[in-house]
This record gives C-alpha cells, sequence and structure tokens, in this order.
C-alpha cells in the first residue's frame, strides 16, 4: 500500500509527465510544422497581414483598416498580440503561425485540465492527445487566423466555470467572465455563443435559480457591456463613427440573419462535426454513451456546453469548418473518456478500428485526386499519397493490437499527417494559393505613388506582400477609368479582360505579365493603347 506521503508525490509526479508529453506532442505534431516556411495564403491570411501592415504604417490601431478602408470584420485585439509577438520575432509571416501555435499550447493544456477535472487524470491526458491529433486541430493549428486563439479562450472559461459551479469559487467566477470578454475581444460576440451562453442556460433550463444568481449575470454582462461601450466611445472620439454603423449592419445583424459568404444550411455543421473530429470520432460517441452512464453531473455540463453552442452558431447562416473549432475541445473529453473505456477492454471493436482506416484512406486517395487534378501529376504529390495509403495499412494492422498499442499507434499516425499535409505537401501547394509573386511584382512595377488598380477582386488580398494601398475599380469601369489614368499599373483576372477589350483581344501593352493567384489568372498591364 502506498503511504499518504508517497501518494501525493506520485500524483505530482504523473502530472509532470502528462505536462511533459503533452509538450512533446505539440512540438512534433504542430511545432515541427514550422520549420517549414510558407506564405500568407488568399484570401483571409493575406488579408490579416495586411491589416496588421496598416496598422503599423499609419499608428492607427483601434479601428482595423484593409486597403485604406475600414476593416469591420474582425476586432482590433487580435492584430494587437500578433503586433507584440512580431515585435520580438519580427514583423511577418512567422509572428502570425508562431501566434497560432501558442493559441495551440494554450487551448491543447486547457483541455488536459478541462479532461482531468471532469473525468480524472487519465481522461484527461488522452483528452488533450486526442485534442492535438484531431484533423480539425491540425488544420486550424496551421492557420493564420484567430479562430485556435478564440479556442483557447473558451476552453479556459468552461475550466473556471465548472471550478465555480463545483466550488462555487469567487475568483472561478471572475476567471469565467475574464475569458469570455477575451473571446469577444479577439472574435466578436460570436464567442458569447460558446461560453456565456450555454453557462447561462443550464441553470435555468434545470430551474435552479440559485445557480443562476451565482453567476452573477448583471455583473458579468455588466463588465462586456463595459467594456464594449469603451471601445466604442474610443472608436467615436477617433472619428470613425461610420465602421461602427458598418459593423452593425453588416457584421452582427447583416452575418447572423442573411450572411452575404459561407452561407450554408442549418445542419452543415452537424455533418461536418464528424470529420472534424477523425481519427477520433467512434471513441467520441461511445464516450459520451460511457460518461454519461458513470458520470451524469460532469456528462451534462460538457454536453450542454457543447449542444447549446452547436445549435446556436448552427442559426447563424454564415458557415464555415473553422467555426467549430472552440467546440472541439468539449469533443475531445469525451474522446478521452472513450480512450480510458478502450483501455479496459481486451480487443478492439470492428466499427471502432475501421473509422481510422477508412479516413487515411480517403486522405489518401483525395491527394492523389489533387495531385493529378491540381497539381499536374506531380510525383511528389502521389509519393504523399502513398505515404497516408500505407499509414492506412498499417492502421489496420493495428486493428490486432491490444487497445493501448492501437491508441499509441494511431496518435502516431495523425502526427504523420500533419507532417505530410502541413508539411511536406505545402511546399507543392503555396505557390497556388500565395499573392506574394504577384504582390513582389507590383511593388517592383509601381514604385512610389504610381497608381494601381485592382479590377473586381477581393479586397487586400494582394497589398500585404505590395506593400501599398490600391484602387478598386470594378470591371465594368475599368476601360473609363483608364483612360484618366494612362499611366497606371493595372491588375485584372484574365477572365475579366473582356470588359477592357471588348473585341477579347489585348492589344500590345509595354507591361505585360501573367500570373496564377488561387488557381486564376491575373494579367498585369500597363502602357496599353486607348
Amino acid at each position: 500500500m502506498m503511504s499518504p506521503v508517497a501518494a501525493p508525490a506520485a500524483g505530482r509526479d504523473a502530472f509532470w509527465r502528462d505536462a511533459a508529453l503533452l509538450v512533446l506532442a505539440l512540438l512534433a505534431v504542430h511545432a515541427l510544422n514550422l520549420a517549414v516556411h510558407r506564405d500568407l495564403w488568399v484570401q483571409d491570411e493575406a488579408r490579416y497581414g495586411e491589416v496588421l501592415r496598416e496598422m503599423l504604417e499609419s499608428g492607427r490601431w483601434l479601428v482595423p483598416h484593409l486597403n485604406g478602408f475600414p476593416y469591420p470584420d474582425k476586432p482590433p485585439v487580435y492584430f494587437w498580440l500578433v503586433a507584440a509577438l512580431g515585435a520580438l520575432t519580427g514583423q511577418g509571416e512567422l509572428a502570425f503561425r508562431l501566434f497560432t501555435l501558442l493559441s495551440t499550447v494554450a487551448a491543447t493544456f486547457g483541455t488536459w485540465v478541462l479532461g482531468r477535472r471532469l473525468a480524472g487524470p487519465a481522461a484527461g491526458r488522452w483528452a488533450a492527445l486526442c485534442f492535438v491529433t484531431l484533423f480539425g486541430t491540425l488544420v486550424v493549428g496551421q492557420i493564420a487566423r484567430m479562430d485556435m486563439t478564440l479556442c483557447a479562450t473558451c476552453v479556459w472559461a468552461w475550466v473556471a466555470l465548472h471550478a465555480h459551479e463545483t466550488r462555487r469559487s469567487r475568483a472561478a467566477l471572475v476567471g469565467f467572465w475574464l475569458a469570455s470578454a477575451a473571446g469577444v475581444a479577439i472574435k466578436g460576440p460570436i464567442a458569447l455563443l460558446f461560453t456565456v451562453l450555454p453557462a447561462l442556460l443550464r441553470p435555468l433550463g434545470a430551474r435552479d435559480w440559485a445557480g443562476f444568481a451565482a453567476l452573477k449575470p448583471l455583473h458579468g454582462l455588466g463588465l462586456l457591456v463595459g467594456g464594449v461601450l469603451a471601445w466604442i466611445a474610443a472608436v467615436w472620439l477617433d472619428g470613425e463613427s461610420a465602421y461602427l454603423v458598418t459593423i452593425w449592419n453588416e457584421q452582427l445583424v447583416g452575418r447572423a440573419v442573411n450572411s452575404w459568404s459561407h452561407r450554408e444550411p442549418v445542419w452543415f455543421y452537424v455533418t461536418l462535426l464528424p470529420v472534424l473530429l477523425m481519427p477520433w470520432t467512434g471513441l467520441a460517441v461511445s464516450g459520451a454513451r460511457t460518461f454519461w452512464q458513470s458520470e451524469p453531473i460532469a456528462a451534462r455540463f460538457v454536453l450542454a456546453c457543447l449542444l447549446v453552442a452547436l445549435l446556436a452558431i448552427s442559426a447563424i447562416s454564415g458557415k464555415l469548418f473553422i467555426y467549430l473549432q472552440p467546440l472541439l475541445p468539449l469533443c475531445a473529453v469525451l474522446a478521452g473518456v472513450g480512450c480510458t473505456t478502450l483501455l479496459a477492454q481486451s480487443r478492439i471493436g470492428t466499427e471502432q478500428a475501421l473509422l481510422p482506416v477508412v479516413w487515411f484512406t480517403l486522405l489518401a486517395g483525395g491527394i492523389g485526386w489533387g495531385t493529378h487534378d491540381v497539381l499536374g501529376n506531380n510525383p511528389r504529390g502521389f509519393a504523399l499519397a502513398t505515404i497516408l495509403g500505407l499509414c492506412a495499412v498499417l492502421g489496420f494492422r493495428l486493428s490486432r493490437q491490444p487497445p493501448r498499442r492501437w491508441l499509441i499507434g494511431w496518435t502516431g499516425l495523425s502526427a504523420v499527417v500533419s507532417w505530410v499535409v502541413f508539411g511536406a505537401l505545402i511546399t507543392l501547394v503555396n505557390p497556388l494559393y500565395s499573392g506574394k509573386p504577384l504582390g513582389e511584382a507590383i511593388a517592383r512595377l509601381a514604385p512610389g505613388s504610381r497608381p494601381v488598380a485592382i479590377v473586381h477582386s477581393t479586397r487586400g488580398i494582394l497589398n500585404y506582400y505590395a506593400g501599398r494601398l490600391m484602387t478598386e475599380v470594378e470591371r465594368t469601369d475599368i476601360a473609363a477609368w483608364y483612360l484618366l489614368h494612362p499611366d497606371a499599373l493595372v491588375v485584372i483576372q484574365s477572365a475579366h479582360l473582356s470588359y477592357w477589350f471588348p473585341e477579347g483581344k489585348v492589344p500590345a501593352c509595354t507591361t505585360d505579365e501573367t500570373y496564377s493567384v488561387e488557381l486564376k489568372e491575373y494579367r498585369v498591364l500597363a502602357g496599353c493603347p486607348r
């Protein structure tokens, strides 16, 4: 029997062993890919790079700008944080990607803590490992966006909420509201759907009026509203009142009711979530069932937060797969419970064993098809598809192993997916989705104050690497605009040239260069006959 003195020491040792294991997993699965350089891709990454570039150049920190126009899509705090990190590492692609990595680290350790408190140390360890290797985390953890940062604020808000509910801790309650406020500062009001909405609806649904009152909703919401009003006042005093109107009309009301972009049906997320949970989808489902039977109170906490937020964001018309990232820690906790349940068994069920194999086979086939259709039958692409195919075969053979070896094996195979897709494959795909060659051409051909027209293109996707602002011209207006600016440089998609030259043939211009961005051909023209 372990002595009373030795038990806490053993617990501390296990705690630090788990922490070290997670650090190693993060280094292997996510940090290693930072060694592979890639540009900021169009569209979102390049836009965010330009927003930060204009902030640094103009000194206007309260209101983000894109190509000289107020940018209402995102709050400024994310750009402030990347700028602060860039002050240490150098502003550029690395600062954006490193900030995403740090956010992934924060979200992973939050998942670990949440899993430990809800289901025990073993489930917490496996929950964190599952989170690190979920397909959704592998993707979002490599993108220069604020969604992983929002994920981190959400999981720590849930950690604080659970601590408050179990211990009625005032410090935990303050932590919950501060983490929720941080989510709003990072992503906007949508962050409340992941944290505050489930927190308030759970006690109301159970008619637990004391529990609802214990959340101090008036104080917490007052904190949020006060912070927002302070920022609105600062923006108003800065002379950017039109920016506030745009936020209300386009971002809040517009995206919620009738989004102009990313519009998807209400069931979109329900069909997508199982894909993002691969290869642990089956374990998340079985873990939810086991958790409900063994720990109903903790299970209700996880499922209520998960389902309320999922229903809320499904009601919003604008949808993207990355918007599900804040829910993945909760799903990973369920998968962690599934892992601990599986470890108590002598063998792995057929369905559980085959699901990841099918997933890897589909990934291999997708890379092979993309290599043929997009990469021009590049042998390296086919080689990477073959590697994933071999991983699928190896995964099938793992089904004959004991559950512990099966779990460790699939964790390692998920790391291989990260290396293949976000390491090796990135070097092949980067030229297709980078605007750097075209942006640098614009900078070279239009130095100083020479006017540049960007014709009928998404705002801001080329400015970052061009290092300048451009005049946005509709394709139907380019002919008339060029008559007034004969010395200008014009950037136009080949598909839109007929609006400028109705006869369909481009005349001999002193500058005529062709580039491909996002699988679209662009022409850079200057000195064209009028």
